[in-house]
């Protein structure tokens, strides 16, 4: 599990055993574009590809405002090693204490464990942060590696929606997953069985 460090703007920055999280920033927007490859903006809403270097700014810039606000936080995910930039995880504040779960790598540092690592240390720390309780996830039926992300962090099936996905204009279908979490960003104690 990873710690919390603060930066000056307080907003929380993780290290894990392979990886560093911390919000984006505008040296990321060369990076991020390259990675946004057509297979990557496949499972996205909201991700186009071919993305450009402005595009990128765009959305780092319009990320920066929305943490400022505790609106939104959207970090970069690192190789702790090298500082290389491997893909985003990010929540969204939608409707009172509730917050939308999105997150991608790119291609080639799919299946190996690594967003079920950065998941396990942001979701608590971006929960505490936005000061949210419910966390939901929306997955492609057939996006059988993010379902089992959710599943690693947590996340309990909470059945289907039907969600429009702007780069391609289309409502698809996705099943809905939900994760719990108190007010300090801790999730709920389980039931004993």
């Amino acid at each position: 599990m990873g710690h919390v460090t603060r930066m000056t703007a307080n907003l929380p920055r993780l290290q894990t055993a392979r990886l560093t999280l911390r919000p984006v920033e505008r040296a990321d927007a060369a990076p991020t574009a390259a990675l946004v490859t057509p297979d990557v903006a496949a499972n996205l809403s909201t991700w186009p590809s071919p993305l450009s270097v402005d595009q990128a700014l765009a959305k780092i810039e319009r990320a920066e405002c929305q943490a400022a606000e505790r609106k939104a936080l959207d970090c970069a995910i690192l190789d702790r090693s090298t500082g290389a930039l491997l893909g985003w995880i990010g929540l969204a504040v939608t409707d009172g204490p509730d917050a939308r779960f999105g997150y991608w790598l790119g291609s080639a540092w799919r299946g190996r464990g690594l967003m079920t690592e950065a998941a396990a240390a942001f979701l608590p720390a971006a929960a505490d942060y936005l000061g949210v309780e419910c966390i939901v996830a929306l997955v492609l039926k057939a996006n059988r590696p993010s379902i089992a992300v959710l599943q690693s962090a947590g996340f309990l099936l909470a059945g289907e929606e039907d969600f429009h996905f702007e780069t391609s204009n289309e409502q698809r279908s996705c099943l809905r997953y939900v994760r719990r979490f108190r007010r300090n960003g801790v999730p709920p104690e389980r039931p004993a069985h």
